[in-house]
């Protein structure tokens, strides 16, 4: 499948180096020389908001045997984009990258011409299906089990019915107000991006370094933003609750395979079938 989308996107990749960020943005480059890339690794600091380049900077909230770091991507786009991208995770892979329930996997999306109808269908999708996505992460990802990515349902209703959610969601006229209803960038949906990079985060993957992981989760989350580009219907019914649909990732993914350019296809498909039967069996 050719990775071919006008939308812009970005990956925030935390792991557990070997050795520290001098030497690892050094091992990196030279995998990257080695492959005749035409791209490159810098050294940054933790404040550093250079969108145009690769960073590698240390990550206080990644502990463990090594050294907390994160490689934060520039803007990437289409093939050419995902490209640097698996060249670059395999740099790291080959630095001897390790992962721990303390790393994350962040991507985001560009959606600087959004207006509310569209934040509002993407929200509605994800109340509806989180527990769906939960069980295709790991335990320490799913619910509100992880102080960087609380439940982006919880948000929205306190008595766990999908109807208030979308009720509360229907209320909140702007993008701002959405935020401020939410209170918090730590959520597995996050639109605090948006005013600081024109982006949605998509926080809610665990730490990963493996391409297979992070090339399925890319394709799953900007196909819902083209569901969101496209306002393809989400609907509940009076009843339902947050864990009416936990059991139906594959109802989601036969959704948005739906979706005008998706990217959800068979592979993808299979993917998420077999990783909920390995998390959940």
């Amino acid at each position: 499948m050719t990775f071919d989308n006008n939308r812009t996107f970005g990956v925030e990749i935390e792991f557990i180096g070997e050795n520290n960020q001098r030497t690892t943005v050094e091992e990196i480059n030279n995998y990257l020389q080695n492959n005749n890339a035409s791209i490159r690794m810098y050294s940054a600091s933790y404040s550093d908001c250079d969108s145009s380049k690769w960073r590698l900077k240390t990550d206080s909230s990644v502990s463990g045997t090594g050294y907390g770091l994160e490689v934060v991507s520039p803007i990437l786009q289409g093939e050419q984009g995902y490209k640097d991208l698996m060249l670059v995770l395999d740099s790291i892979n080959n630095t001897g990258a390790t992962i721990n329930r303390t790393c994350g996997l962040h991507v985001h999306v560009g959606v600087s011409n959004w207006k509310i109808k569209h934040f509002r269908n993407l929200y509605k999708r994800y109340c509806k299906f989180e527990q769906a996505i939960d069980s295709v992460m790991p335990t320490s990802r799913r619910m509100s089990n992880n102080t960087y990515c609380r439940s982006t349902v919880g948000s929205f209703t306190h008595n766990d019915n999908l109807k208030n959610a979308f009720d509360v969601i229907d209320s909140l006229r702007n993008a701002r107000s959405i935020s401020r209803h939410i209170g918090t960038r730590y959520t597995k949906l996050n639109i605090d991006s948006f005013w600081k990079h024109g982006t949605i985060e998509f926080r809610h993957h665990a730490g990963t370094t493996d391409t297979d992981k992070i090339a399925n989760w890319l394709k799953l989350v900007m196909t819902m933003v083209q569901a969101a580009d496209q306002m393809r219907s989400v609907k509940v019914k009076g009843f339902d609750c947050k864990d009416t649909y936990k059991d139906k990732i594959n109802l989601m993914l036969k959704g948005l395979g739906q979706v005008d350019g998706s990217f959800v296809d068979a592979t993808v498909k299979r993917f998420f079938t077999k990783r909920r039967r390995e998390l959940c069996s």
